[in-house]
């Protein structure tokens, strides 16, 4: 895989009023398929008690935690949070993530952020000018973020649908045929030798249908969580797995051998409101 160039802008946004400052550095362009680290600086003042800091992600792309400092972080609906009951006490902290931009990742994707505290006892938030990544691109263009400021909290913000990952259909290995070696038999006066014929395997006709490769099998992934969810979560869809694979809960149902099963079954449960993408897992390990 050829080395990714990625070209980081820093986006800062900060209110006048509350003396909040938020640097975030994200990649103003990367390719498709690849994942880039990413962090946001905060200088939360005299903030304390309860604060989230909030990410709406575009299509096609996945946030992921490297280090929340202590907060609870979720990534659901296309939308990154990071929760903290008690902020931590230093004036200024950094949170670490991973930005993932799958193969069907809009372009250019807006990214928009916002910081929520309490000031006395009144819920309010700081909102900066969106930051933008260009998939691909010879160049980065730095975004400049205005200064907002702080105002209360009037309506909540519009939950957005995640968009499918598109998976990629793997081709079977063709087996050639084995030919035996004719058996060699003597001849008789009245006739003549007898001449054997290779015998064409089975594995050679079916070389180009969807059954996987040996060994593979599929799954489909309704969603991954920093805190393991509740299986009643997914009543609907009936037997669910809940593993912790590098720090996250990820849901799966359904084991099916061939990619065309794993897909019908992934449409049928699209149909009953449960949005998910194929894993693959070889010998029983996942290898997406």
């Amino acid at each position: 895989m050829k080395k990714l160039l990625t070209i980081f802008a820093l986006s800062s946004f900060t209110a006048a009023f509350s003396q909040i400052t938020i640097n975030a550095n994200f990649p103003s362009s990367m390719n498709s398929a690849s994942t880039i680290d990413a962090d946001v600086k905060i200088n939360k003042g005299t903030v304390g008690n309860f604060a989230k800091y909030q990410l709406d992600v575009p299509a096609g792309y996945v946030i992921s935690i490297v280090d929340a400092k202590g907060g609870n972080f979720t990534f659901e609906n296309q939308r990154a949070k990071i929760v903290w009951v008690s902020v931590p006490s230093e004036p200024e902290f950094i949170v670490k993530l991973k930005v993932q931009a799958n193969s069907d990742a809009t372009s250019p994707a807006t990214f928009n952020q916002k910081f929520y505290y309490l000031e006395n006892n009144e819920k309010k938030e700081v909102e900066a000018t969106p930051a933008v990544i260009t998939i691909g691109g010879g160049g980065a263009v730095a975004v400049t973020t205005t200064p907002v400021e702080t105002k209360p909290v009037t309506s909540t913000p519009v939950e957005t649908k995640p968009v499918e990952p598109v998976t990629t259909k793997s081709t079977p290995v063709e087996t050639k045929p084995v030919a035996p070696t004719p058996t060699e038999t003597k001849p008789v006066a009245t006739s003549a030798p007898t001449e054997t014929k290779p015998v064409e395997t089975t594995a050679a006709k079916t070389a180009n249908t969807s059954v996987s490769s040996s060994g593979m099998t599929f799954k489909v992934q309704l969603g991954a969580y920093s805190t393991q969810p509740s299986k009643s979560k997914f009543s609907g869809v009936g037997s669910v797995n809940i593993d912790l694979i590098n720090g996250m809960y990820k849901v799966t149902t359904g084991n099916f051998k061939t990619l065309d099963e794993a897909v019908k079954y992934r449409d049928d449960l699209k149909s009953k409101g449960y949005n998910g993408f194929i894993a693959k897992y070889k010998d029983g390990v996942r290898i997406n």
